[in-house]
């Protein structure tokens, strides 16, 4: 009996378009802080200027990949390499005796 085994597994599915699910929540949660942002009545160009680190920011998290890692997974595994332990001690484990020594058997 023969199964069919899936190629691509390793590539996330487009939900929305031409993007994943979790590209979509990023640009999403992007566009509602800009519309936030936009609606609390500042001047323009005050606007502007909070508006475009939300879009680099939005858009990094998104689409940027990092040595081909999508960059929250990258960050994510630089912050637990800064706050995890940074000394590896070698513990040397005890070897357990074999129940019976084969050269004591042999004579």
């Amino acid at each position: 009996m023969r199964f069919r085994v899936p190629q691509f597994i390793e590539t996330e599915e487009k939900i929305v378009g031409p993007f994943t699910l979790k590209q979509f929540i990023w640009v999403g949660s992007g566009a509602v802080l800009l519309f936030i942002i936009f609606q609390l009545g500042f001047a323009p160009f005050f606007s502007i200027l909070l508006a475009t680190p939300v879009v680099g920011f939005a858009a990094a998290m998104a689409f940027l990949k990092v040595d081909g890692i999508p960059l929250p997974s990258y960050m994510l595994q630089a912050f637990n390499f800064m706050t995890g332990p940074k000394r590896y001690y070698f513990k040397k484990k005890e070897e357990e005796p074999y129940l019976e020594d084969l050269s004591k058997s042999s004579r």
